[in-house]
């Protein structure tokens, strides 16, 4: 049985393909059905980080790495704060106090973060988002020199 299974591999039939009723064609898709559900399980167990306020420090802590309630507010992807078209940045960052909270932070399934903004904005960032600010957090001139830019840009763009 072996060698007809290596033959039809070598031909290139596979031998599942052309015997879709054989034993061993049920032993595989039975074998790629197991591991289609554990790499499934894999990819959505615990991929939610552990995500909290301190409210003493007015810091976001991301699985014990710290993250500023403004950057991650100064990043909503909403429809509100960037064109949905164009994709073009709509919220102006320096308008958002730098004293912004979360008031209210809830998950939404295994994907994402709701958060109700103490400036009355509410949010909903994909936990991969967060992720990536954390690097970006890191290096907090070259951000506030980066908003800068964006802010003159999107001044500009209003202004015409």
């Amino acid at each position: 049985l072996l060698d007809k299974i290596a033959a039809h591999g070598d031909s290139g039939t596979p031998f599942v393909l052309s015997n879709p009723d054989s034993k061993p064609a049920k032993v595989f898709n039975d074998l790629a059905a197991c591991v289609v559900k554990e790499v499934a399980k894999a990819k959505f167990t615990n991929q939610r980080p552990q995500i909290s306020f301190d409210e003493e420090a007015n810091m976001l802590s991301v699985d014990d790495i710290p993250l500023g309630p403004r950057l991650l507010r100064q990043n909503c992807k909403c429809a509100s704060c960037v064109d949905e078209m164009s994709g073009r940045q709509l919220l102006i960052f320096s308008e958002v106090p730098e004293t912004v909270k979360p008031l209210k932070m809830e998950p939404c399934g295994n994907y994402a973060l709701s958060i109700d903004w103490s400036d009355g904005h509410k949010s909903l960032y994909p936990y991969k988002l967060i992720k990536s600010l954390l690097l970006e957090d890191d290096d907090k001139e070259e951000d506030s020199t980066r908003m800068t830019m964006e802010d003159r840009a999107h001044e500009k763009l209003q202004a015409s």
